[in-house]
């Protein structure tokens, strides 16, 4: 988080951070130890998250089915469902469903580095632990990764954007949501003691203890200007501007104080637990996301109309207190945040309740392979019917020949039984025919004339 701050987290230290997950993958692999204590315990069902690729690999050496429980927004390209790029924005794109022709154009490079990079940096770096380790039956990371029996994403339809899915996907965001619990008394007579003007609740997760003193000092000096109290779980130094109306705790019940009635907006990094949070009480965010899936998750929230995304590297002190000043005095923010609410709480169970079932409907269904599509039997060249195009442009290519020697052979025949205009001569005379001449109707005039 240090490295974020200070602008110096570069895709090297990116590559680094797959390079960790890997490292740990080999050390878990290799302990034998670890891995028959593990067989013994003959597990039903593994749960994998695919932001480390490690638990396709341990679900293969257990030899037990297994399902994706992602952590994360996003929907991976391994699900095998259609995303058409023309209003599916890849993820880490920043881009929303509405997207003009340059967006779409970088809709679909980003697509394609992606798809590169899992391919070509990714998976291989977990196929060669798993020929280290001699793993049988021998089986790709393609195969592997396709084999899951379902796909638990942490997403929404209130938040996310409409898009083909298959039968084994399903979404699950917000599976921490709950109703507000009341207060801790402190607590209680804090927000009980804010005025008309109610009070604002600030918290960056993990990221607290790592505020640069620009970004910190930035923020103190744009919440000093607000007439709400602020509430800010914070650690570290104390900004030397801090407001009046700010406290600063180094915890706080986030649910809690998002729930209470006199909550007037949220400053957050726009992480995915935090979001779902905000929107399940129908708070307006101003978000400054961090890294990862924050973009994508604040992306989607402003384009919702629940909030204002504001990019920590450029932000001004100014720049801030008006998005916070705006979320909070215009009503359609916070329409809109209930508006979202009202659809993310109107579905069959909580997310909860739907986890449950699923997991307990593929051990009941061994796997539920009925609902995996076919689309993970066929190869690239069928799933986008380049072998169609092939054909047809092959048949294209032999009817544009057969329709060339026709047409040439055709016109030989014709040229041959047609009369040719000859010259001839008789007794020192050439005779020169008209058909259907202009001087007597239906039949030739003869001109002579002397040849020399």
């Amino acid at each position: 988080m240090r490295n974020i701050f200070s602008g110096r987290l570069t895709a090297i230290e990116l590559f680094d951070i797959l390079d960790h997950y890997t490292k740990n993958c080999d050390m878990i692999v290799g302990n034998q130890a670890l891995i028959q204590s593990l067989k013994k315990e003959k597990f039903d069902l593994l749960l994998v998250d695919p932001n480390d690729m490690c638990g396709f690999v341990i679900a293969h050496l257990l030899g037990v089915k297994y399902a994706v429980f992602s952590t994360g927004l996003w929907y991976p390209a391994e699900v095998g469902a259609p995303a058409p790029l023309a209003y599916v924005p890849e993820f880490n794109s920043l881009l929303t469903d509405r997207m003009n022709l340059l967006q779409r154009m970088k809709n679909t490079g980003v697509y394609l580095i992606s798809r590169l990079g899992v391919s070509f940096l990714v998976l291989p770096k977990y196929e060669r632990i798993m020929q280290k380790y001699n793993l049988l039956p021998e089986k790709s990371m393609y195969d592997l990764v396709h084999g899951s029996s379902l796909w638990m994403l942490c997403t929404d339809v209130a938040l996310e954007f409409p898009r083909p899915t298959l039968p084994n996907v399903v979404y699950v965001g917000g599976i921490l949501t709950k109703p507000a619990s009341p207060l801790p008394e402190d607590l209680q007579r804090w927000v009980n003691g804010a005025n008309e003007h109610g009070f604002v609740l600030v918290s960056f997760g993990a990221g607290v203890k790592y505020l640069s003193e620009d970004i910190a000092n930035k923020l103190a000096g744009a919440l000093g200007r607000l007439p709400q109290k602020v509430i800010w779980r914070f650690s570290g130094t104390k900004p030397k501007n801090l407001g009046n109306n700010t406290k600063l705790i180094e915890w706080l019940p986030q649910n809690d104080l998002l729930g209470h009635s006199n909550i007037k907006a949220f400053l957050s990094h726009g992480g995915l637990n935090s979001i779902f949070e905000t929107m399940y009480h129908g708070v307006p965010v101003v978000g400054i996301p961090l890294f990862g899936d924050h973009y994508d998750t604040m992306t989607r929230v402003q384009a919702k109309g629940m909030g204002i995304l504001l990019e920590w590297k450029t932000v001004t002190e100014g720049e801030l207190y008006e998005a916070l000043v705006k979320v909070i005095n215009n009503p359609s923010y916070r329409r809109r945040a209930q508006k979202l609410s009202e659809i993310h709480k109107d579905q069959p169970g909580h997310p909860v309740n739907r986890t449950v079932y699923w997991i307990d409907y593929i051990l009941r269904h061994n796997g539920a392979h009925h609902l995996r599509a076919a689309v993970h039997q066929i190869s690239f060249c069928q799933y986008f019917l380049l072998d169609i195009a092939c054909v047809l442009l092959l048949g294209a290519a032999l009817f544009y020949f057969l329709l060339s020697w026709v047409t040439k052979f055709t016109y030989r025949k014709i040229t041959s039984l047609w009369p040719k205009n000859k010259h001839s001569t008789v007794n020192g005379h050439y005779h020169n025919g008209l058909l259907n001449g202009k001087y007597k109707r239906n039949g030739h005039i003869k001109h002579e004339k002397k040849v020399k």
